[in-house]
Order: C-alpha cells, then structure tokens, then sequence
C-alpha cells in the first residue's frame, strides 16, 4: 500500500533519537493519535501532508508510489522550489545559493565526492568574481522578464553586493569537491560574446561598460587555461575540463556523495529543474559520460590544441565592438 510505502521511506530518514511519531506530529501539527492512526494505516495521508513530507525529507512521490505496487510505470517528480519571478528573484536566488553552499560544503567531507557537468554557457559560479560578467547574467534574464524594454539599459542592472558574496561564496565552496570534471561547449565563450554583442548593438550597453567586459573576459578565459594547465582549483581540488565535439543542448550538473545523488538541468537562462530520482540520476550521470566519450581532454593533455583553442577564444573577445 501507498500509505506503508511512505511511512517505511519516512523511517528511512528521520533523524537518529527522533521518533516517526514526534516528527509527524510537529510537522503536519496533527495530535498524538491522529498521527498513529495514519503511521498504522488506518487513514491515509493527505496529499497537502505528502507534500509537506516530500519536501522535509526529500522523498520521491513517484518511488513511493510506484514501489507500493500500484503502478508499473514510474514517473519522475521534480525537487524544484518556485520559478524564479522577477518581484522576488533576488531573494530567491539568495535563497538557492544559501542551499548550494550547505550541498558544497556537506560533499567536501566525503572522499569520493564528485560533480560533473556539461554546459553550453559558463557555470554562473565561474562568474562570481567578475563583477560586470556577474552583473551581465542577471542583466539578460532582467531585461527578457521585464518584456524587452529598450529603455532598460546595463547600468541600470544593480546586483546587491550581498548577492555577490554569496556567489563567491558557493564558488569557493564547490571548488572544494574532491572531483570535478566539467566538459564545455567549443562555443561557451562565442555564446557570451554573441549576448554582449547582441546588446552593445542596441545601444544597452555603453562603450565604457563593454570595455569592462571584454577585460573581464579574457581574464576568465586565462584563468580557465591556468585550470587546464595544473587540473587543480586554488582549493587543491582535482578538475578535469573537457571541450565537446558535439552541441551541448543545455546545461547538466550531477553532483554524487556516498549514496546520495542530486542532478540539475538548466532551464529559462537562470532556473534550474532539480532532480533526486534515482533512475533518473543515473540517466543524466550516464548522459555526461557519453558526452565526455567525444570530447577532448584540454586538462593537462595536448598543449597544442589547448593552446589554440584558447589563443581563438582570446582574438574573439578582442573583436568585440
């Protein structure tokens, strides 16, 4: 039954010296024998008390319902907050970075901690230290949100420099995950060049401001070439960079801890869809690696290709007007 399933999954997960029963009655605010009366199965939860379970514990409606029995066929469920909206996206971003931080830190405690990723554009936490680049991500989603205004231009994007902290924060943390390997589109940069442009075009984007990003370019480019050249972060932190053969679609990450699995994929520029499924980890962990399969290694391997495929990105970014 549904009901046992999900007690069974609850019991998995409740903190040791808790009781299923003290839990449940502080979370859905249920008396002593209304709670033992849905944990004996005599009543079945509620679907508002699935949810408030789901989201405390981290537990797959879909496993629970398909491991009860009742269904073949399993669904995937999304462990996703909110779309971000734009009255409150700063402080849901916040919050999201706040998350991350605490994932980061938990993972750099376990030896055989990794992330992979697979991006078309650069991970948003490789911008947290270049102000304008940073500035410029938000910009994009600002301006398509607030229906292509032509009279919101880059110096009116104003990012809390509490935000920033915050990104530099979850950048230093995730660059302390034992292992990552993160494969690149051969576009990524082109892709940021061409949005810069795109703007500077329209006049959005003032000559002073475009200088800054360009000069912020080329730095991130050369300190994505230092990364390749010693396969490590500042941290000491093993990172292996690939460059794809293929089109990315989109942006992956898939982050292991033990037996814990969390993959994301990114959607609307600055959303990400979030996945705990166990079926559904393994396919976009499986999906990385066959992406890896026909890329090339650029971290401490062919200096030659390494060096003109970053020399390219460098006389790219100094076309730029």
């Amino acid at each position: 039954m549904i009901n046992d399933k999900l007690v069974n999954s609850i019991k998995e997960h409740i903190p040791k010296g808790e009781t299923i029963a003290g839990v449940l009655m502080e979370l859905l605010s249920l008396g002593k024998e209304s709670t033992y009366r849905r944990i004996r199965g005599e009543i079945p939860f509620t679907m508002d008390e699935v949810v408030l379970i789901s989201n405390r514990f981290g537990i797959s409606i879909d496993d629970v319902i398909a491991d009860s029995g009742v269904v073949t066929t399993k669904w995937i469920t999304l462990n996703l907050k909110k779309f971000y909206q734009l009255e409150n996206y700063m402080q849901q971003h916040s919050e999201n970075l706040v998350d991350f931080t605490n994932i980061f830190k938990a993972m750099q405690s376990c030896p055989n901690a990794s992330l992979r990723c697979a991006c078309n554009v650069m991970p948003h936490t490789f911008l947290g230290s270049y102000s304008n680049l940073y500035r410029f991500w938000h910009y994009k989603w600002n301006y398509l949100m607030k229906g292509s205004r032509p009279d919101f231009v880059f110096s009116d994007m104003v990012v809390p420099e509490e935000l920033i902290e915050l990104e530099r924060v979850v950048m230093n943390e995730s660059r302390k995950i034992p292992r990552t390997s993160c494969i690149i589109s051969k576009d990524v940069f082109k892709n940021m060049v061409d949005d810069i442009c795109f703007f500077s075009s329209q006049e959005l984007i003032s000559t002073i401001e475009l200088q800054k990003l360009k000069s912020e370019l080329l730095d991130l480019i050369h300190e994505t070439e230092v990364m390749t050249e010693t396969g490590c972060y500042q941290s000491g932190a093993e990172v292996m960079i690939y460059l794809s053969k293929l089109i990315i679609d989109t942006c992956y990450y898939h982050l292991e801890c033990d037996e814990k699995r969390y993959c994301l994929q990114r959607t609307f520029h600055i959303d990400k869809l979030g996945f705990t499924n166990d079926k559904f980890c393994k396919k976009q962990k499986d999906w990385i690696d066959l992406l890896k399969r026909t890329s090339m290694l650029l971290t401490q391997n062919g200096d030659r290709q390494r060096f003109d495929f970053f020399k390219v990105q460098r006389d790219l970014v100094k076309t730029m007007m």
